[in-house]
């Protein structure tokens, strides 16, 4: 458990004990807990009781905010793999999240750059697209008509029907786009 060792030195100094003292009181090794504490060891649910009970707290309060942390660690690793597709265009779509095809819908960040634009794009029977402008303005192509949609617009289109956007400004514009069910 990532955090953990950290966590025990700091309510140990939080109470000013030394880990002579915490060892008196637990009965764990000195050696093993200096190993705890600096993330070399985890120990045994039996050997974290002793810790608790020696510095007079419950169980729970000694992984308090240890799984928040691994759970924001988690995360970060999650964010750093998302997938980025570049279109030669000047238009590049950016997975919002991992293990896609497993979920029912798929949210992509697409950045259109000043005169850029997508691949013209059909999805199968039954796919829906919805799209929120999140700056600047894009031009959709939808079935040879085209529509303007500027900064906090949206729109909700059957994404089977062939589209493109064009950015239609001069600077980059940002869009969420959600796709369901997932499609590649």
């Amino acid at each position: 458990m990532e955090g953990f060792g950290q966590r025990v030195k700091t309510l140990r100094k939080r109470q000013n004990l030394t880990i002579v003292e915490v060892m008196q009181r637990s009965g764990i090794d000195k050696a093993t807990l200096s190993r705890i504490e600096n993330g070399k060891m985890r120990g045994s649910v039996t050997t974290h009781l002793k810790i608790a009970e020696a510095l007079g707290i419950r169980l729970p309060d000694l992984y308090e905010d240890v799984l928040a942390e691994q759970h924001q660690e988690a995360e970060k690793i999650t964010r750093q793999k998302v997938e980025t597709f570049s279109h030669s265009s000047g238009a590049v779509a950016e997975l919002l999240t991992t293990g896609t095809l497993q979920k029912k819908m798929m949210p992509v960040l697409l950045k259109i750059r000043e005169n850029g634009r997508t691949e013209i794009e059909e999805y199968p029977i039954g796919t829906e697209r919805f799209l929120y402008i999140i700056k600047g303005l894009l031009y959709l192509t939808l079935g040879g008509q085209k529509t303007i949609l500027k900064k906090g617009e949206s729109l909700y289109f059957n994404g089977a029907r062939p589209h493109h956007f064009e950015n239609g400004a001069k600077a980059e514009a940002l869009c969420l786009s959600v796709i369901t069910p997932v499609s590649l």
